[in-house]
């Protein structure tokens, strides 16, 4: 990505930028389509499998009103991407799956060291365009994810998603993304209910891990005290974490038992976005901490 000319110098910088989530300008989806092109190597059987992957996806027999499947499928995706009504989930589906495409194939070839150097470039250059068009998103692991909060993101969400980011947590790490994306879209008591159950797979893992015994049915109090029983806090610690572990305990089980694990009655609950926030925050933050204090 060419950066530092003459335009990016001299843009006004005012301290209260506005961050952009409900749009994606032109000048971004044609940067995109740019991006695309490096990912598929410009190579049209490339083009053709992600197509077809997204038509699959999305129920269609093509995603332009021009051109066929399997007929000029780069000039089909380039049309989707550019076109004034764009659909916004189709463009950052398009990206996701464009990388784990190519992902694969590297995979398959058994390059595993261009995998590292492939991921890092990809996502350099679309997180670059992200941040020049002010965007509230940052792709993390081949995931695009909003950011309503810089601080928030930088400290608790991407490093949640980066520590679960491997094959002991890989589940946590799913559960985890899918709340984020529940919230994203509007759901918030699935948001909570996603990111309990995040939290009490990674408690089981470390349980399963160290060798303590738990109940397959065991909640998250119960596997919260198992951890602290075996000393996951150091003892001579432990006093100074109670404020910790009342934390754990109240903080995220409450919040979905309350609002979105039992039944409702007559009576519809509404889970409101900041408390989605706070739930998503305040799980990532345990999640952060239970596995480092484990050590794996």
């Amino acid at each position: 990505m060419i950066s530092n000319l003459y335009s990016d110098r001299n843009k006004a910088r005012n301290v209260d930028e506005v961050i952009i989530f409900d749009e994606l300008p032109r000048k971004l989806r044609v940067q995109f389509n740019f991006i695309l092109k490096d990912i598929l190597y410009d190579y049209e059987y490339n083009y053709k499998r992600v197509h077809e992957m997204l038509c699959r996806k999305y129920g269609e027999l093509s995603l332009s009103s021009k051109y066929s499947l399997g007929n000029f499928d780069k000039r089909a995706l380039e049309e989707a991407l550019t076109k004034d009504d764009y659909d916004f989930n189709l463009i950052f589906d398009m990206m996701e799956l464009a990388i784990k495409y190519r992902i694969n194939q590297i995979r398959n070839d058994g390059f595993y060291d261009e995998e590292v150097e492939f991921i890092n470039r990809v996502q350099k250059s679309i997180n670059t365009c992200f941040k020049e068009s002010s965007m509230g998103y940052e792709m993390v692991n081949c995931q695009i994810i909003r950011k309503d909060s810089e601080v928030t993101f930088t400290e608790i969400i991407e490093p949640t998603i980066t520590l679960t980011y491997n094959e002991l947590f890989e589940n946590v790490n799913i559960d985890f993304v899918n709340a984020i994306k529940e919230y994203q879209c509007g759901d918030n008591k699935d948001c909570i209910v996603k990111l309990l159950k995040a939290f009490e797979s990674t408690l089981k893992i470390i349980c399963d891990e160290k060798g303590w015994e738990y109940n397959e049915t065991d909640r998250c109090s119960k596997l919260i005290n198992i951890c602290f029983d075996n000393d996951l806090v150091p003892q001579e610690m432990k006093s100074e974490f109670t404020s910790l572990n009342s934390l754990l305990q109240s903080g995220i089980p409450p919040v979905r038992n309350n609002f979105a694990g039992h039944g409702e009655g007559g009576e519809e609950r509404v889970v409101e976005d900041y408390l989605a926030r706070y739930a998503i925050n305040i799980t990532g933050s345990c999640i952060l901490f239970v596995i480092e204090a484990s050590g794996l």
